[in-house]
């Protein structure tokens, strides 16, 4: 199997993050939303024309990057990394759509709930670690950013006022989409009557990612 750090460097761009960038500061953003995944924890990568690759893995919500341990165990970020379709952390899969990473409660083998974390630090209110306030914000600060080509650090004593919030999408195979009654009918185009007597009882798109896989599973059977 291909070396994780390795694929990378292939890459052409590896930038590594500064230790502090893994303990959490007093103004930062909190570990558990910057970060998808609580810990840093062994996982698969699976590209696109490539073979898998194994690593200590995490995802940074804040500029969806994925991120890895090296064998000294510091943070490093891959740019460039085009080719990921799909990233497995522990139990938990990811897929890759358009530059964003979506955490995946699978329905079937090929379909289910998509949910997307989006962490914006606040533009215009607190200035950046980098002379600008960045648009993304949402939690207390926490670690760094690369955006731009350039991996800027965020500084602890600094507080960067966030917004930060999941939403729900559907799957089907590497195509995410927004989660509507539309599309709910492309979904499963022989049950377009049942989804409207569904929505026509008064009934709304739900708003947990428990409730989301309910509803795909109820439309989900054989007629």
């Amino acid at each position: 199997m291909r070396s994780f750090k390795k694929y990378f460097w292939a890459l052409g761009l590896v930038l590594g993050i500064a230790a502090g960038a893994q303990e959490k500061g007093s103004s930062g953003i909190p570990k558990e939303t910057y970060y998808l995944m609580p810990d840093f924890t062994p996982g698969t990568i699976y590209f696109r024309g490539q073979g898998p690759a194994q690593g200590t893995l995490n995802i940074c919500a804040v500029d969806n990057t994925l991120r890895f341990l090296d064998k000294s165990g510091k943070e490093v970020v891959a740019a460039n990394a085009e080719n990921i379709l799909r990233v497995k952390i522990d139990t938990v899969l990811f897929m890759k759509h358009e530059d964003a990473y979506y955490r995946m409660a699978p329905v079937t083998f090929d379909m289910g709930v998509a949910v997307l974390r989006t962490v914006h630090i606040i533009k215009g209110e607190k200035q950046g670690a980098y002379g600008t306030t960045s648009q993304t914000s949402s939690i207390k600060n926490y670690g760094s950013v690369y955006a731009d080509g350039i991996l800027h650090e965020l500084e602890a004593d600094k507080h960067y006022p966030y917004e930060a919030s999941e939403e729900l999408y559907l799957y089907k195979g590497d195509t995410v989409f927004p989660l509507n009654k539309k599309n709910l009918k492309k979904l499963f185009p022989k049950k377009k009557s049942e989804i409207d007597a569904w929505f026509k009882a008064g009934n709304k798109l739900p708003d947990s990612v428990p409730d989301a896989v309910a509803l795909l599973a109820r439309f989900n059977t054989e007629e």
